[in-house]
């Protein structure tokens, strides 16, 4: 669907790990976001008020037996384009700014 910017894990009693990721699609509207299980092909409707969060444990937890350690991490290659591109902003703004003022 689109660009993987979370990854919620959890494993089962035998050590198996199992992940859903929350996928971000750019094209449509920017804070689209979509859980993804990359184990079947579940894929919930988010038009609702139940947490993302929620709806990833209990998905890990129901579906794959996964309900222990359920972690939450960002993806790193997300976190690096935002580490990058808060600073070019903010330096493009100050540059429009002394601009607009001269």
């Amino acid at each position: 669907m689109g660009t993987p910017i979370r990854h919620f894990t959890a494993t089962t009693e035998q050590g198996q790990v199992f992940t859903v990721n929350m996928e971000r699609d750019f094209r449509y509207d920017p804070y689209r976001d979509f859980l993804v299980c990359t184990h079947c092909d579940w894929s919930p409707s988010l038009l609702t008020t139940r947490r993302i969060l929620d709806m990833a444990g209990e998905h890990l937890a129901a579906a794959h037996g996964a309900g222990r350690g359920l972690a939450q991490q960002e993806d790193a290659s997300f976190r690096k384009a935002r580490l990058i591109m808060l600073p070019v902003v903010v330096v493009l703004l100050i540059g429009l700014l002394i601009f607009l003022n001269s």
